[in-house]
């Protein structure tokens, strides 16, 4: 059945009553860990020609729309009027149902308020910001520059499907020219000491000046795009060098760095590399050490370079630095695990990599809405023509196949469905690796990385010369018998002392375990 009151370009989700979609997204404001929901934009059509006809609610979460004013948002309700399906007539296609008003809903991670602005057509704008607790406030001009910052920063961080996805999701181009750009990195340098506010990424702690989800929204844009170069001259150096001040909301002064951030000089340095400029980096990285040699990002950062200049042995006692300083955090223990490896010591890899503080993951946070009346999304009917979906998909269930004379195509490669049951029957979906996120998942990458260097046998050797399983201990303990943990773990470490002394660090609750079966690990 072909609808007429749905947007074409766009997907349309129906509610049961009107405004349910806007009243779940203000009782879930308290629940927002970081950056937010994508944008909610909901609309109210009315039928032009028959009275009779009760309005319709639909709303569609969106990714990238300008929210840098009121009039930016009005303007993209207003053009959904474009998007309705036209239904064909006698003297061209034309349709009967139009938007009467509609409510946009963007959140500011910022100040922890959702901006909202709703239009009549025709009529006027009333733009207004709602808390966690429902009162509703009036809306700043600094409260639009958050915004925006934050609306570009969740398009830059969620723009790929296959990691985060919600229900009438629509994705647009947040950054469409130079002067949109432009625009955005100046109210990030002055939004820059305030993003540990939004929160980190699921492999950082503590979010700090340099590591939070505001630098790495700005570091994947350029990165993405190979302009190392536009990072560090642009956004980067001006806020590691330039003199602060106030800027930093009641932080530390730029007198507390003698004129250079080691933090945001880690950034930097990290940039210069990236982008082959490599005496630059060194001379950031001198200056920022000078200044504060127990910053655990730069050491990072030089432990990085000197693995790149296969200067392995240095690297390894530039990362045991940074685990000295800061033995909380996932990516010092994982940078000095990389190293081991790399340097072939995979003993101490798996100590080390044993020993990594492992965080619960937080997921970046989704939508709550109510179930939908109904849903219209948006396909792409020649989707099919470039696959060979093979014979085994029933044709009273999936419809006719369409075929595909295609001669780069090969007749005998096996369908989706017949490469779906040789994976369940060779049990190669039952690795854990897919439900792995966060640190576990970075963990599981270096255990794979050992595995394809030296291979399983050798794995399950070093792991008997390194721990003690639960099994062999239960097996060789006696009851009622103390366990003197000093000598169980001084003879693990006595023999050399060159690395980090593990047992004098905290040790995780989540440690990696390796199982004597391949299908299972």
């Amino acid at each position: 059945m072909a609808y007429t009151d749905c947007l074409q370009d766009a997907p349309d989700v129906f509610e049961h009553v009107i405004g349910e979609s806007v009243a779940a997204r203000t009782d879930g404001l308290g629940m927002i860990r970081q950056l937010g929901p994508p944008d909610l934009c909901h609309i109210i059509k009315a039928h032009s020609s028959n009275r009779n006809e009760a309005d319709i609610g639909s709303y569609h979460h969106v990714l990238g729309v300008d929210t840098s004013s009121s009039a930016s948002l009005a303007a993209y309700i207003n053009s959904l009027q474009y998007l309705l399906s036209d239904s064909p007539g006698w003297f061209g296609a034309s349709n009967n149902w139009k938007i009467a008003s509609g409510t946009y809903c963007t959140y500011n991670s910022f100040s922890n308020i959702d901006l909202r602005v709703q239009i009549k057509i025709p009529g006027g704008v009333d733009a207004y910001a709602i808390n966690a607790r429902g009162e509703r406030t009036e809306v700043t001009e600094q409260m639009w520059k958050e915004v925006q910052v934050c609306s570009v920063i969740r398009a830059i961080l969620y723009s790929d499907p296959a990691t985060y996805s919600a229900t009438g999701l629509r994705r647009v181009t947040p950054i469409a020219n130079l002067g949109e750009e432009n625009r955005f990195m100046d109210s990030v340098i002055q939004l820059f000491w305030d993003g540990w506010t939004l929160g980190s990424n699921a492999e950082t702690q503590l979010a700090s000046t340099a590591r939070n989800l505001l630098v790495d929204g700005i570091i994947k844009y350029f990165s993405g795009q190979e302009r190392f170069a536009d990072c560090a001259a642009e956004i980067l150096a001006p806020l590691a060098y330039a003199p602060l001040g106030g800027q930093r909301s009641g932080q530390r002064t730029s007198a507390d760095f003698k004129g250079i951030d080691p933090e945001v000089a880690s950034l930097l340095a990290a940039m210069y590399i990236k982008g082959d400029q490599e005496v630059q980096a060194v001379r950031v990285m001198h200056q920022a050490l000078k200044v504060k040699p127990s910053c655990y990002p730069m050491l990072n950062t030089q432990a990085e370079f000197l693995r790149r200049k296969e200067k392995i042995d240095a690297a390894l006692v530039v990362s045991r630095m940074a685990v000295k300083y800061a033995p909380s955090e996932f990516n010092a223990w994982a940078k000095l695990t990389e190293i081991y490896i790399e340097r072939g010591d995979f003993q101490r890899a798996l100590l080390t990599l044993n020993t990594c503080p492992m965080y619960t993951f937080v997921d970046h946070d989704l939508p709550r809405v109510p179930a939908p009346r109904r849903v219209n999304y948006i396909f792409n009917t020649d989707i099919l023509t470039d696959y060979n979906l093979g014979e085994s998909l029933p044709n009273a269930i999936h419809g006719p196949v369409p075929s595909n004379n295609r001669s780069s195509v090969d007749s005998d490669a096996p369908g989706i469905a017949e490469e779906m049951d040789l994976n369940e029957r060779s049990e190669i979906l039952r690795l854990p690796a897919p439900s792995l996120k966060g640190t576990f998942a970075r963990a599981y990458y270096f255990l794979a990385q050992i595995v394809s260097t030296i291979g399983w046998d050798e794995l399950l050797h070093l792991r008997s010369q390194a721990f003690v399983m639960e099994e062999e201990y239960k097996s060789t303990a006696k009851p009622n018998v103390a366990v003197d943990d000093e000598d169980a773990s001084g003879d693990l470490h006595d023999d050399d002392d060159d690395h980090v002394p593990l047992s004098a660090l905290p040790q995780s609750n989540s440690a990696v375990k390796l199982s004597t079966d391949p299908d299972n690990s």
